[in-house]
C-alpha cells in the first residue's frame, strides 16, 4: 500500500471546493487511489516508483521536481477529487446507497447531481492527464524509467487513446494523400511530433 503522497491533503482542500468538514481519511484514500491507479497508468510503474522513492528520500530535484510540481500535481488534484467524490456522496448501507448529511443521518442519493459534479471534475482531470502525457512524451529523454518496465506486473506508460492508431499514414503527398480523409472519417491519426512512438515514427 502506498504511504508516500505526491500531493498533500492541504493542497486538495485549498484548490478545490471541497468542504473543510470532509474527513482527512477520505481525502488520503482518494489521493492513494488516484496515484496507484490513474497516475501509475499514465507514467508507468518504474517512473511512478522512482518519484515515490525520491520524495521519500528527499531527493526530488531537477527534471523530476519539474514533472511533479508542474504536471503531476495538477493532474492529481482532480484525479484525487474524482475518487473522493464517490466517498463523499455515496455510502453503502443495508438499505442501499445513501448520502451522509451529518452524524448518523443520511438521505437517498441524488444521482443526477452526483453525476453532474463528477463529470465536471473528470473533464478537468482529463485535461491535465493529456497535458501530463504530452509533456513526458516530449521530454522522455529526461525520464529513462519510461522504458525500463520489465516485469509482467509492471505497467507500461499509457499515454491515452489519442496516441494510438490502428493505421499509420505517411503524409508525403505521393504516398499518403488520403490521411486527411481518414482523419475526417474518424480514424485516430498519430501526430508525427511524437516520433519516439513506433506507431508514429514513419510519419514525416
Amino acid at each position: 500500500m502506498t504511504t508516500v503522497f505526491i500531493i498533500s491533503e492541504s493542497k486538495i482542500r485549498q484548490f478545490t471546493d471541497m468542504n473543510d468538514s470532509v474527513d482527512t481519511a477520505l481525502i488520503k484514500n482518494g489521493i492513494r487511489e488516484a496515484q496507484d491507479i490513474s497516475l501509475q497508468r499514465i507514467i508507468g510503474t518504474k517512473l511512478y516508483q522512482s518519484i515515490l522513492n525520491k520524495i521519500s528520500g528527499n531527493t526530488l530535484t531537477g527534471a523530476y521536481l519539474t514533472l511533479v510540481n508542474d504536471y503531476i500535481q495538477d493532474f492529481l488534484l482532480y484525479a484525487s477529487y474524482y475518487e473522493i467524490l464517490e466517498a463523499i456522496y455515496l455510502r453503502p448501507r443495508n438499505n442501499g446507497l445513501l448520502t451522509p448529511t451529518g452524524g448518523e443521518n443520511s438521505i437517498n442519493v441524488d444521482r443526477q447531481m452526483y453525476e453532474v459534479k463528477r463529470q465536471s471534475v473528470q473533464n478537468k482531470m482529463e485535461f491535465y492527464a493529456d497535458k501530463l502525457a504530452s509533456y513526458i512524451s516530449a521530454e522522455s529523454a529526461n525520464y529513462p524509467e519510461l522504458n525500463q518496465n520489465s516485469e509482467i506486473y509492471e505497467q507500461w506508460p499509457d499515454y491515452g487513446s489519442q496516441y494510438r492508431s490502428p493505421i499509420v499514414f505517411n503524409r508525403n503527398a505521393k504516398v499518403g494523400a488520403h490521411w486527411k480523409e481518414a482523419k475526417e472519417a474518424g480514424l485516430r491519426i498519430t501526430d508525427s511530433k511524437y516520433s519516439q512512438y513506433p506507431w508514429g515514427s514513419n510519419i514525416k
